[in-house]
């Protein structure tokens, strides 16, 4: 029996060494074409592929002049048959296929030694797995195959907009700057509607609207002059006659601050900053994320188009998108040096607009106060030619900044949320940037603090800031992104009610009242805080997303930077503090605040908005249980209202 055995064993041997050789044969032998890829019968060769190991795999139309040496694995182009090439490697191959010496070389084509290293990266990106969903997900430049002159002076420039102009790589994240739209490109655009309308979403409301805000007339230049000279002489005490809010003056007046009385065309840059992006496990969860810098400043760019337009003034615009993900001072200061190198573009501007979503307010805000701070953004710079003498100088002009934050977590998101089952688990698979979120909850935490340094610093520097709000934020509570917790004429406060919410027109009424209040300096009495823990949208709702596809939003943040006068008198930002965890936690404070409500808007906007809001109540039918909540406390108002 142990002779047969060991027999049996031998001729099994045997064949197995003749079926290698063979198989080295058939490898060896299509060295000049694709080799046969052979389907293993065991499930579990598929987890024997390495992620670097690329050798056995070829691009289609390359010509293999010589097989790859010092390969430790000859069968590992059978194990890698299940993975595809990257869109890099196919951008690679259609952008120099043209010239068989620009064409990127596979691993089994012959290495130049001219360009080892070269090679050896092109080799990398042909064996890179292929990346589902965005570009942007990625961690390698994705337009790294392409020359900046072949894209600049490509003939189908004029048909694919925008064009990239520069690629900034980071170690593992990009900043782009998309090449200026000149005016004649400007003038001519067509497609300048956002992508609510697109989609013909054209009932959303944005309240309250712009037209709130007082006009500058005559009367209101005499009492702010007045205001202005009469403390300035000392004349008025610290509290008497004080600028409450901003007021809207014609079009004209900031195209004359940027242009002088010249024709030339008003330089305008486009900054565009995102928000967290969730990992791609809790994707399907609460839904892929589209909010990306690259969508932000193609909206912004339609709305500073049609404002242009309106005003029969040329313009040229430039667009950087700054992406990077990751906590928020580490984005600062990536974006820091990124806006450094854009210096001169920066300096060439006459009106900077900042939009910025999410995470990214605040991320926005730090940023720019450390750019004024540096010199890189000087709004007190005169813009004029170098080499015309200075006593020649007959129109000095001055740069206009503006920063639109959509959805901004400026006060962190909602409270306790921290301690739900879905964000415990899903931090444990997160890093630090979800928990870093909350510190904004604590005006104590260096996160908070600094964000309130930097709106002082940049408001000093006359830079007017919009919030913009959703009312059915599943992320962000109302009184964090509308920044409840700082005051100036210099701020803008703004709801975006989306209509598949389905928002009861009692609260559409309270939320536009209390902004309106807020926005001519008056007290809204805390309503804001005590109604936002009630106002929570779903987990998977579209409340913090849709938001940025409004083009109502990009418009009021150009409006309320050129279209609004300047604060007479310095006036200092109001910073008023507040206890997250004791907003909504006692049902006394809402009829209180509600009083309040009710007091100011009688004194300051008249006794329509009470009638209405009366009605509006009457007629109201909550459905969920924290709205049915609200109309609870508030039955006693009923007398008063």
């Amino acid at each position: 029996m142990t002779s047969r055995s060991s027999v049996s064993i031998r001729s099994s041997s045997s064949s197995v060494r003749s079926n290698n050789a063979s198989i080295r044969e058939s490898h060896e032998g299509t060295s000049d074409g694709v080799r046969e890829r052979r389907v293993s019968s065991s499930a579990w060769s598929v987890w024997g592929g390495r992620k670097d190991s690329i050798s056995g795999q070829m691009k289609e139309g390359a010509i293999a002049e010589e097989p790859p040496t010092g390969n430790r694995f000859p069968d590992e182009g059978n194990q890698t048959w299940w993975r595809k090439t990257s869109h890099t490697s196919l951008r690679a191959v259609s952008a120099k296929g043209s010239s068989p010496e620009e064409t990127p070389t596979s691993p089994t084509t012959e290495k130049t030694k001219e360009e080892p290293n070269e090679q050896l990266d092109a080799t990398d990106k042909v064996g890179e797995p292929k990346r589902k969903g965005w570009f942007f997900w990625g961690k390698r430049p994705s337009v790294d195959d392409y020359k900046v002159d072949e894209v600049m002076e490509s003939p189908v420039n004029t048909a694919v907009k925008p064009v990239i102009n520069e690629l900034i790589s980071g170690p593992t994240e990009d900043a782009i700057l998309y090449k200026t739209k000149s005016k004649n490109e400007t003038a001519n655009e067509q497609d300048l509607q956002n992508a609510n309308e697109s989609q013909g979403l054209k009932s959303n409301i944005l309240t309250p609207s712009f037209e709130i805000l007082p006009e500058y007339t005559t009367l209101a230049s005499l009492y702010t002059n007045f205001g202005k000279y009469g403390h300035k002489w000392k004349l008025l005490g610290n509290d008497r006659m004080k600028q409450m809010s901003l007021y809207r003056r014609k079009p004209a007046v900031a195209l004359n601050e940027m242009t002088g009385s010249s024709e030339r065309s008003v330089k305008v840059l486009i900054v565009g900053v995102h928000g967290f992006f969730p990992t791609k496990m809790i994707r399907p969860i609460i839904g892929e994320p589209t909010g990306t810098s690259t969508k932000f400043i193609t909206e912004a760019e339609k709305s500073v188009i049609r404002w242009f337009r309106e005003q029969k003034t040329p313009v040229e615009i430039s667009k950087i998108a700054l992406e990077k993900e990751g906590e928020v001072f580490d984005r600062i200061n990536f974006f820091f040096e990124v806006m450094k190198k854009w210096a001169a573009e920066i300096k060439k501007a006459d009106f900077i607009y900042f939009v910025a979503h999410s995470q990214g307010c605040p991320v926005t805000i730090i940023l720019l106060a450390k750019l004024i701070e540096a010199g890189i953004i000087d709004l007190d710079q005169m813009n004029f030619d170098t080499e015309t003498p200075i006593s020649e100088i007959k129109d000095k002009t001055r740069k206009i900044v503006g920063v639109l934050a959509m959805a901004g977590v400026n006060n962190g998101p909602f409270y306790g949320a921290d301690q739900t089952l879905f964000v415990r688990a899903y931090s444990a698979i997160e890093s630090d940037s979800l928990k870093e979120l909350f510190q904004f909850q604590n005006f104590n935490s260096v996160q908070a603090r600094k964000l309130v340094q930097s709106i002082r610093i940049i408001i000093a520097s006359n830079v007017k800031i919009c919030f913009v709000g959703s009312i059915n934020d599943q992320l962000v509570p109302l009184y964090s992104s509308n920044g409840l917790f700082v005051d100036h004429p210099n701020i803008f406060r703004a709801t975006f009610i989306d209509k598949d919410s389905r928002t009861p027109d009692f609260i559409t009424r309270i939320v536009s009242i209390a902004n309106h209040l807020n926005n001519l300096g008056y007290d809204d009495h805390n309503i804001i805080k005590e109604i936002s823990g009630s106002l929570a949208g779903t987990l998977t709702g579209g409340g913090h997303s849709k938001i940025y596809n409004e083009g109502q939003v990009y418009d009021l943040g150009i409006k309320f930077a050129l279209e609004t006068t300047d604060v007479a008198l310095e006036t200092p930002v109001n910073f008023r503090p507040y206890q997250v965890d004791m907003l909504g936690s006692n049902p006394y404070h809402l009829p209180w605040c509600m009083r309040g409500l009710l007091f100011e808007a009688r004194m300051h906007l008249g006794q329509d908005q009470i009638h209405q809001l009366f009605e509006e109540f009457e007629d109201w039918n909550p459905e969920t249980k924290q709205l049915k909540d609200v109309k609870y406390r508030l039955n006693g108002l009923k007398s008063k209202l």
